[in-house]
Parts: C-alpha cells; sequence; structure tokens
C-alpha cells in the first residue's frame, strides 16, 4: 500500500472535484476544499469528509495543495498561499507553465487528460496523467498519485504540455461546438438534435477503433464538390456556418489531396 497524503484543494470546480473525489476513493486524506464563493467548497467537503477552509493560510500537516482553479487565476492564488516550505504545491492546468507557481522547490503539475463536467462521473482508471515537478522528490509524489487514480502516467515538461492541450481543444472542444450547429442545423430541419446520437456514437467510436485520419468519411473527403457547393448554397441563411463549412472543407481536400 503507497503512502497516505494530507491533501487540501482549491477550488471545488469540476477538476477538483474530479480528483478530490478519486483521491477520497483510494483513501487519501482530503483535509480541506476552499473557494471564491464557499458554496461548492462546502459541497465538496461533505463528499470527502474534509472541512471547509477561508483564506489560503495552511496548516504544516498539509502535505500536498492542489491548485484547480481557472487558469488565469492560478498566479494570483499561488501568491496569496501562506504553507509550509515542505507543503507540496501544484496546480492541475494544462496551458501554464510551471513557472507560475513562483516556487524553484516542492512545485509541480497534475495535468489529467479529460474533459470534465461537474455531476459527471469520469472513469479517471481511464485518463492518462501528465506530471511536471521542480525536483525529484515532488516528482515522486505526483507519480504515485497519478498511478493511484489514473490510467497511465507521463513526464512532462510545460512546454510540451502547452502542445497537448491544444491538441485536446481541437479533439473534444472544436468538435463538440460542431455537434451544437449540426443539432441547431437539426432542429431547422424540424427534428429533434437527439436523431444525430447514434452517428455521434459511431463517429467517435470509429475514431478511437481506427484512428481520426482513417475514419475519415463526407463529400469533402470524397472531393465531391457538386454536394459542397449544394450545402454551401443552403446555409447562404448563416454567413459564420457557410465560411465555416467552407474553410474546413477546404482543409479536408487539402490534407487528403496532399
Amino acid at each position: 500500500m503507497g503512502r497516505r497524503f494530507n491533501i487540501s484543494f482549491i477550488g471545488a470546480g469540476n477538476v477538483a472535484e474530479a480528483l478530490a473525489l478519486a483521491l477520497y476513493r483510494e483513501k487519501q486524506n482530503i483535509i480541506s476544499v476552499t473557494s471564491a464563493g464557499g458554496k461548492s467548497a462546502k459541497a465538496l467537503a461533505a463528499k470527502t469528509e474534509s472541512r471547509v477552509q477561508e483564506g489560503y493560510k495552511f496548516a504544516g500537516e498539509t502535505d500536498i495543495i492542489i491548485i484547480a482553479v481557472n487558469d488565469s487565476s492560478i498566479q494570483q492564488v499561488a501568491e496569496l498561499i501562506d504553507c509550509s516550505e515542505e507543503t507540496i504545491i501544484v496546480h492541475t492546468a494544462g496551458s501554464v507553465h510551471i513557472n507560475t507557481l513562483g516556487r524553484s522547490d516542492r512545485a509541480g503539475v497534475l495535468y489529467p487528460l479529460q474533459t470534465f463536467t461537474k455531476g459527471r462521473v469520469v472513469n479517471m482508471k481511464a485518463v492518462p496523467f501528465f506530471i511536471e515537478a521542480t525536483d525529484e522528490a515532488t516528482l515522486d509524489v505526483l507519480k504515485e498519485l497519478a498511478q493511484l487514480i489514473g490510467s497511465s502516467v507521463h513526464q512532462c515538461v510545460s512546454e510540451r504540455r502547452k502542445l497537448l492541450h491544444l491538441a485536446a481543444i481541437f479533439t473534444c472542444n472544436f468538435p463538440n461546438f460542431m455537434m451544437t450547429i449540426g443539432s441547431d442545423i437539426v432542429s431547422r430541419a424540424g427534428f429533434n438534435p437527439g436523431v444525430l446520437n447514434p452517428l455521434i456514437k459511431e463517429m467517435a467510436g470509429k475514431a478511437v477503433a481506427m484512428g481520426p485520419e482513417e475514419a475519415q468519411t463526407g463529400p469533402a473527403r470524397r472531393n465531391d464538390t457538386e454536394t459542397i457547393d449544394d450545402h454551401l448554397e443552403i446555409l447562404s441563411y448563416s454567413a459564420e456556418y457557410h465560411d465555416l463549412y467552407e474553410q474546413v472543407s477546404k482543409m479536408i481536400m487539402h490534407y487528403y489531396n496532399k
């Protein structure tokens, strides 16, 4: 059995909830949660048998402080923390440099490559973690935690992690918004957007099974310019949708005909 750490969370949003619950299930000692409003901290503290903390002064018993707030607030929060020099401070962001924590020792990054929505349970045992630390002892601790709750652990410096985060935007956030547009167009046709669900599931499953490059289909993939022109005419009601469809179609044709 591995070590049991005393862990405090700053932030109680999507990522904080997922990590705190995963660590709690693995018998790690979540000792406190703090959040700007306090309401979300109270809810998460109740789920992890911990206390709600006000402010950023941490007792010497705290082994690890996990900052799980929005990216733009990490530096400000890190500057406010008052804790022992022996306490490890980490953040969970993909796009924020480790130097933002303002420490040359006992600092690190614990980045789960996954999308999180509060209230939705994610299988953390299937999530890869990317870690970075200022020193070997901290790296060992983060590796131990990531192995405990995740599927795999990869050491990754800040510059490479930013690329991973960018890849995640293209892989997750952009396709999701495309599906939002698809739902809007289906609604315009007079149908419930739920009719797209089987297509969404097959698309995602095929991309995982075959790889997205091989799984690509559609008029742009087969150079069907007649269908593309017809679609562009239909989209004349929305300049944004029209331009997006045209640009993405051109990119697909270029990619597969280069």
